[in-house]
């Protein structure tokens, strides 16, 4: 697989988790900017204009531009003050990943069983153990059944069991609003099949009679799925509700509305699952059957490996420099939340949490000459209103990775492009022209910020943060944001602040 079909379907699986819920606020606000523009206003020709401009749509306000590689401190306010980033948490957690745990760590996920095959036979069970894969999709779990079939098992005789003792609590459930059953509140655990979500598909139906089919990904025996659909009105609208985990162990959805037209179709509706662990072990039991592997067994579930369990095969991720491709740019709350625990583990031990994550990040940013009153962590996504960190931090971890060929390169390529792709797609695009602008938004109810730098091919550069609380209009908020950070040039370059 060359390097650009790669990032091609790591792009592609960052998308596919926006098609039906938004893993972050910030795509909200790109969703339809052109509707939302309002008068003209004048526009700031100074630091302290623009500054004003942000504190006019601002409770509160924290801000740091530095000149690269010396630096030298352009312009700040209250940049020491520590404020809720959102999502530019993702940038710490991510910084302190590559410098823990190298750009080329692998993920583990592994395969055991109680009993040892023999002539093609497993007399017992087998369990899948993960320790945090992030990008443990659909297509891996068929390849993770192929390498066991590979194994030469043919037939196994007990059940398929999950264990997720990697990572303390075992199951966590994040949810910051009301819609927790959305995946941008993830569903956290140490074997995380696609995200710990399904899929539910609405395709063209294939013959007169059926106008259209209904099928879940990625193919599983976990989920089973009621229509309960009206008469096509005049606002057509379509709804997925979970109807909760049944006494058989499966999960039923529940999709409704007014039925669509086929013109409409394919449509895509995604939803986290209740029982990640019967979940991951349903899915993996039909991967394998796919894979010509017969399961005997009814049992599945939660349970540890056994003592005396034997290894059959382990299963290594992609890289951690390709798995942030899609986690910055894309700002995907589940993946950040997932490396935060397997850093905590790396670094203290075995199971991994959040608060080893966030006290592994917490020493990284420490080191950096970060002082302990600018940060209070208890997040690797910011999906929470009780993480502080001030601009300032945010601008030393910039400055140190610019100059770090270790890490740098890496930590770059995973942020978003203006005016080209992820949550900066359609932002800021009236940037000097020889100039581009790469880096991370963060964006709650109230909350608007920007980390990451400005820069050209002639070496001239800039680390940009600043963070808004107390925001009560987005769109205005943005607005301001982003005339700052693409007038950073001009004032740069200018005689007078």
């Amino acid at each position: 697989m060359t390097a650009k079909t790669l990032q091609t379907l790591l792009r592609l699986l960052a998308m596919g988790f926006l098609m039906c819920a938004v893993l972050d606020p910030d795509r909200v606000w790109g969703a339809s900017e052109e509707t939302n523009k309002g008068p003209q206003k004048a526009k700031a020709s100074t630091w302290a204009e623009h500054v004003r401009t942000m504190q006019a749509v601002s409770g509160d306000l924290s801000v740091q531009v530095t000149a690269l590689p010396e630096g030298t401190i352009l312009w700040e306010y209250q940049a020491h003050k520590p404020l809720v980033p959102a999502s530019l948490m993702k940038l710490l957690t991510s910084y302190a990943a590559l410098k823990e745990m190298g750009a080329d760590y692998q993920f583990r996920t592994e395969v055991w069983s109680d009993r040892r095959p023999s002539q093609g036979v497993l007399p017992g069970n087998l369990w899948v153990k993960g320790y945090g894969d992030p990008y443990l999709i659909p297509e891996r779990v068929w390849l993770l059944a192929q390498k066991v079939r590979a194994q030469g098992i043919q037939k196994v005789l007990g059940g398929i069991y999950v264990d997720d003792s990697a990572f303390e609590p075992p199951v966590e459930h994040l949810c910051l609003d009301s819609k927790c059953d959305r995946p941008h509140n993830p569903v956290i655990s140490a074997t995380a099949l696609n995200n710990n979500t399904v899929t539910v598909e609405i395709l063209p139906g294939s013959g007169k009679a059926a106008a259209m089919e209904v099928q879940t990904f990625p193919p599983t025996d976990y989920v089973t799925v009621h229509q309960d659909w009206q008469a096509r009105g005049k606002n057509p609208w379509v709804g997925l509700v979970s109807l909760g985990v049944g006494n058989d162990g499966r999960e039923t959805f529940r999709i409704h509305g007014t039925r669509p037209a086929e013109e409409g179709l394919p449509a895509e509706y995604r939803m986290n699952i209740q029982d990640p662990q019967r979940f991951a072990a349903l899915t993996f039991r039909r991967a394998l059957k796919d894979a010509g592997v017969q399961i005997m067994g009814a049992d599945t579930g939660a349970r540890s490996v056994p003592a005396q369990a034997y290894l059959l095969y382990r299963f290594e991720s992609l890289p951690l420099s390709d798995v942030l491709y899609g986690l910055n740019r894309y700002s995907n709350n589940f993946m950040a939340e997932m490396i935060l625990r397997v850093l905590g583990a790396h670094v203290y031990g075995f199971p991994g949490s959040t608060a080893k994550g966030c006290r592994a990040v917490s020493d990284v940013l420490t080191r950096l000459g970060v002082p302990v009153n600018e940060m209070t962590l208890d997040s690797g996504s910011g999906l929470t209103r009780t993480t502080r960190v001030s601009a300032a931090a945010f601008n030393t971890v910039l400055k140190t990775a610019h100059g770090d060929w270790d890490v740098g390169p890496e930590f770059l390529a995973s942020f978003a492009r203006s005016g080209e792709e992820g949550t900066l797609r359609k932002r800021m695009k009236e940037r000097s022209f020889d100039y581009t602008i790469r880096g991370k938004t963060g964006t709650l109810r109230d909350v608007v910020g920007f980390s990451g730098y400005v820069g050209n091919l002639s070496g001239t550069a800039y680390a940009v943060t600043v963070i808004m609380n107390g925001v009560s209009n987005p769109w205005d908020a943005r607005e301001a944001l982003d005339a700052f950070v693409t007038d950073i040039p001009r004032l740069a370059s200018a005689k007078s602040p």
